[in-house]
């Protein structure tokens, strides 16, 4: 599921996997509903000066999954923010088991966000929103969804981390 890393962190393989690729497109369908939403509440506010309110609630919501299936993806690409000037100074292989443990600290992060975010949906199951006949909890199931799906691609970084890693040391051992 997660791309194929070098030593230094960057994705290697330039084919995705089919999840990859069906969240790619998830992404990309959500960013053209979110047009259309915000068209409609445009359209509605200023020429008609009576937007519906149905239209910022689903936008919202779109919005949401949007940040956490996004996110995921950028675990994929190796697109999140980072300081490199400690990066940049250490050895190949110190590199590597400082990505490993930045990882685990990430993982250890999204494993206490799904488990307080799971309990979280329970109390807002009986909750509708203000104006579609939704759920609350099904707009906050995003959360939950959004890091699993991160936490599985972080996981599996840090298996080609290691890989990475074992390689080196097996080339050292050889050579």
């Amino acid at each position: 599921m997660a791309e194929p890393l070098d030593a230094s962190g960057t994705t290697v393989a330039p084919h995705r996997s089919a999840v990859t690729r069906g969240l790619e497109h998830l992404c990309a369908l959500l960013v053209a509903v979110m047009v259309v939403l915000l068209s409609i509440q445009v359209v509605g506010r200023y020429a008609f000066d009576n937007p519906p309110d149905w239209t910022e609630e689903l936008a919202r919501m779109t919005f949401i999954y949007l940040t956490f299936v996004g996110g995921a993806l950028a675990i994929v690409r190796n697109a999140h923010l980072r300081i490199e000037s400690l990066h940049e100074r250490l050895s190949p292989r110190s590199r590597t088991l400082l990505d490993i443990g930045l990882a685990m600290v990430g993982v250890t992060f999204l494993a206490i966000t799904v488990y307080y975010s799971i309990g979280l949906l329970g109390r807002l199951s009986h909750q509708p929103m203000t104006a579609v006949p939704i759920s609350k909890a099904f707009m906050f199931a995003a959360v939950p969804v959004g890091c699993v799906l991160m936490l599985i691609y972080e996981i599996l970084r840090i298996r080609d981390y290691v890989r990475a890693l074992a390689r080196d040391t097996d080339g050292k051992a050889r050579g």
